[in-house]
């Protein structure tokens, strides 16, 4: 496979420009104003199921790395402050009904920064305003580092509480490039939340990898490889160091050279991808890997902030700053400052300030993208059905600069190639009609 794969030191800096991630379609650049007006009433149309995001944006320190809404706190007072106006901007979503819900999704920031008691209320809180599903997904984000500290008070609070699925940030347990992004965890605190997890018999458990952090060479992250594999994740997402100084300025602290060259970090992926499939892991999407067990390897995928996803629906409410979601075909993003929010909530203002209605063009595209980023595929009889238009028809400009190496095109689907399927946002971007109006724009990571 890395043979294979690598093929050329030129193809790979070929392919290495910025390209989105694609967890929406049109792209967060292409959003402009959209005002709380709109975003009410497209939630008068919601009927449900949804899927509910809470971002809880509070860490003790910050990760070099890190490419979230982050806000830096050590006082209690200031998570109590933004738990009660969570529960403000729900009050206002909701309107008094009750919309039904099949997944729902803390993220940060670190969610399990919050105490017991104040996990315990925002829970009470969303059930009281929402009719969560017997059998909805309940899944949070947790750094090993808090269940650690109250040797797992808080773990055995989570799973009291409902949760069913915990993701562990873990992005490689080397020390010296833990040391390097102001990320100390010991395998050991990584591996006493796992066992503990396994313990309390949460439904799945996933682990989250970085590659292409400084000090990082195929021989330090194939032993961290070797370690994940054997603690046996039910899933885990392998994801590429997103480098976007421009927008995370505390990311220019880590120096340039310490980074590995895109040769060195294509080749970390390949050791790591190839590890994970002999160890009988499933690749699934871009960057995620399950085990044949797991839903994430025998159902159908989708595509969405909160990554993939085997729930089918459509509409997520996400609430908090900077929180986005998707709500009856167009995206609605929150203010990013916490002062704006919490004026916002006091005035009974919904505290929406950007986002996109999506036009014709931008729904049929949007499915094509979420197709191939999931399924590295699409069905032209499936698209004809969804759209009574032929693929290659509408596409026919797309389809004159499709890579050979990297796509298949024939009568009945456009499939990526093996090798395509390691690039496929590349290959997704084909299809990003704003994108191509604005080739060499650096709004996004690149794509290696």
């Amino acid at each position: 496979m890395q043979n294979h794969a690598m093929h050329t030191l030129d193809l790979l800096l070929a392919l290495d420009k910025p390209i989105p991630r694609y967890t929406s379609y049109p792209t967060a650049p292409e959003w402009g104003s959209i005002g709380p007006e709109e975003y009410r009433a497209a939630l008068k149309k919601v009927t449900g199921p949804v899927s509910l995001y809470f971002h809880i944006p509070f860490c003790r320190t910050m990760c070099l790395f890190c490419g979230c809404s982050v806000v830096l706190n050590r006082k209690v007072e200031t998570e109590e402050r933004y738990v009660d106006y969570l529960i403000r901007e729900m009050e206002l979503v909701c309107e008094n009904r009750k919309i039904p819900v099949c997944q729902l999704h803390f993220g940060g920031g670190t969610p399990t920064k919050l105490s017991c008691e104040l996990l315990s209320k925002l829970m009470s809180e969303i059930r009281k305003q929402f009719d969560i599903l017997p059998d909805a997904e309940i899944a949070i984000e947790i750094d090993p580092r808090t269940v650690h500290e109250d040797r797992g008070e808080k773990l055995h609070l989570l799973r009291e509480l409902g949760f069913n699925r915990v993701s562990f940030g873990v992005q490689d347990t080397n020390e010296k490039v833990q040391e390097a992004v102001r990320r100390r965890q010991s395998y050991e605190v990584t591996k006493y939340t796992y066992d503990l997890a396994r313990s309390l018999k949460f439904d799945a458990i996933s682990l989250d990898l970085i590659y292409g952090l400084p000090y990082q060479t195929v021989e330090t992250f194939s032993d961290t490889i070797a370690k994940i594999i054997d603690m046996r994740p039910d899933r885990l997402s392998l994801f590429s160091y997103a480098k976007i100084p421009w927008m995370k300025a505390h990311q220019k602290a880590i120096p340039d050279e310490t980074l590995p060259s895109t040769e060195e970090k294509f080749r970390i992926y390949l050791l790591a991808r190839e590890e994970l499939l002999k160890a009988g892991y499933k690749a699934i999407g871009m960057d995620h890997f399950a085990l044949p067990t797991d839903d994430m390897a025998t159902k159908p995928l989708q595509r969405n902030f909160q990554g993939y996803t085997v729930l089918d629906v459509e509409d997520l409410l996400s609430f908090g700053i900077t929180a986005i979601g998707y709500c009856q075909e167009g995206y609605y993003q929150n203010v990013k400052e916490l002062d704006t929010y919490y004026s916002l909530l006091d005035r009974g203002v919904l505290p929406v300030f950007r986002g996109k209605v999506l036009t014709e063009d931008d729904r049929i595209r949007r499915w094509v993208i979420q197709r191939l980023m999931c399924d590295f595929k699409v069905d032209k009889g499936q698209f004809f059905s969804r759209y009574n238009i032929p693929f290659d028809s509408y596409f026919a400009e797309e389809l004159t600069r499709i890579q050979p190496l990297l796509v298949k095109n024939d009568s009945f689907s456009l499939q990526a190639t093996e090798q395509g399927s390691l690039f496929i946002r590349n290959v997704t971007s084909l299809f990003d009609y704003y994108l191509a109006q604005k080739e060499g724009h650096k709004s996004f990571s690149q794509a290696i």
